[in-house]
């Protein structure tokens, strides 16, 4: 792993988002570990969405086993592809998978594109505008001072939209009320129309009777209009949509009719898709193996199970092809290996130092100590382990008489000050309270 191209704000922003036990927004790539032929397979699909495909794809695994990770990842690179990506975590309370709507309100809420990361829905309308601005001056020409220019524009919006409104209607008819709003630079008005296309309640009549809309949409509108944005993002210049679904296990604690009804929309987002009636859209659905093995889960839903089971065989390698990918748990090498990743990325005021005290042997020892704080689970351990090395790495840099070898103390009495996930917090319950250990 060659670190040449990362800068010492990048390697900040990484071990800064370590520091507090967070994935960074950025630079996973200079410390992954494991996950090339996942990353591939994801590659080669995205290479096909970007041909005007559809793809989807369902990534399982247990808690530690790097799904999080993955799928950020891969949102890193979509963007480096010029892709728009947009991340949904499935919820009870906010977000449950069968009302549509609401996984649709959050898609929009949580939009990025390159150069912009989450409330990107506003700047891929606008950047559509303007491309249809320039088209008008370079490929029409007629000029922006023109008193012609108005209409001219409103005629190109016009024809762009015939596609949009085969798909969304109401999409369309909301687009030229929005464009006609910011070009007479009503943008109060503009803002409303913007906030009732992304699925938002609690738009006035007002702003509704310049699209000509009522009501507001429903779960029959969102793949409606999700076509429509998918046509608009290849129009203003975008590879396709990344559209990550996560937690998908979530529908298990439902009820059994609210299960079957959120089953029923993944076999109907993934028979659109097999359907190519989603050109642009790569999305991507993580979920636990319960989720996928239970009686509860998938197999309630027979059609759905016939479409994404896949049979894993003990002593065959995995078909990374098929609807399933497997992520395996985090072991001691490759959480070592990781470690060896952060050493060299840490952006140290005194590396020489921080090199000749943290060496491999240290780190060896670290994993085996850290994680039998955890019972022995590394698969949980990994984030709190992570937090740990930064900080010996943080007292070296700073204290030349600080040696992590002979002073550091893991004590899981003193996790209790940090907001520890359920698995966490079941792998510390099942080892001593005041377990400690010395390096």
């Amino acid at each position: 792993m060659s670190t040449l191209t990362l800068s010492r704000e990048q390697a900040l922003t990484i071990i800064n988002a370590l520091r507090s036990g967070t994935v960074p927004p950025e630079g996973l790539e200079h410390y992954a570990v494991g996950l090339e032929e996942q990353m591939k397979i994801l590659r080669d699909q995205r290479a096909y969405v970007a041909q005007g495909r559809g793809a989807y794809k369902f990534l399982r695994g247990a808690y530690g086993s790097g799904k999080t990770f993955l799928t950020s990842l891969a949102s890193a690179e979509a963007l480096a592809d010029n892709f728009l990506v947009s991340k949904v975590v499935i919820s009870v309370a906010d977000t449950p998978l069968y009302k549509l709507s609401e996984v649709y309100k959050r898609l929009c809420q949580n939009m990025s594109m390159p150069g912009r990361r989450g409330g990107a829905l506003q700047s891929l309308v606008d950047r559509w505008l303007y491309r249809l601005e320039d088209q008008v001056v370079e490929v029409d020409g007629v000029d922006e001072e023109s008193p012609n220019f108005a209409a001219a524009v409103s005629h190109k919006v016009e024809q762009h939209l015939v596609s949009v409104g085969q798909q969304a209607g109401r999409l369309a008819a909301c687009l030229k009320a929005y464009h006609c709003a910011k070009f007479e630079q009503r943008y109060d008005d503009a803002r409303g129309i913007l906030d009732w296309m992304q699925g938002e309640a609690k738009v006035s009549a007002d702003i509704k009777r310049l699209a000509g809309v009522s009501g507001q949409l429903d779960n029959s509108d969102a793949l409606i209009f999700l076509r429509g944005w998918l046509e608009l993002a290849k129009s203003a210049g975008h590879s396709g949509l990344l559209l990550i679904i996560d937690e998908v296990e979530t529908v298990l604690r439902l009820r059994r009719p609210e299960r079957l009804k959120s089953l029923e929309v993944l076999r109907q987002l993934v028979d659109a898709v097999d359907g190519q009636e989603f050109a642009g859209l790569h999305l991507l659905f993580t979920g636990t193996p319960d989720f996928f093995d239970s009686p509860g889960g998938v197999p309630l839903l027979q059609p759905l199970q016939e479409r994404i089971s896949v049979q894993f065989k003990e002593g065959e390698p995995d078909n990374l092809r098929q609807a399933q990918v497997r992520l395996r748990p985090f072991n001691a090498e490759r959480l070592r290996q990781v470690a060896e990743r952060i050493v060299e990325i840490y952006p140290a005021d005194h590396p020489e130092r921080v090199r000749a005290k943290i060496t491999p042997e240290l780190l060896s020892s670290f994993v085996d100590r850290v994680t039998a704080g955890f019972g022995g689970r590394i698969e949980v351990a990994p984030r709190i382990f992570l937090r740990e090395l930064v900080n010996s790495m943080d007292l070296v840099d700073q204290h030349e008489s600080y040696d992590p070898g002979r002073d550091y103390k893991f004590e899981t009495r003193q996790l209790e000050q940090i907001q520890l996930h359920p698995e966490e917090e079941r792998a510390l319950g099942q080892s001593c309270s005041a377990f400690e250990v010395e390096l």
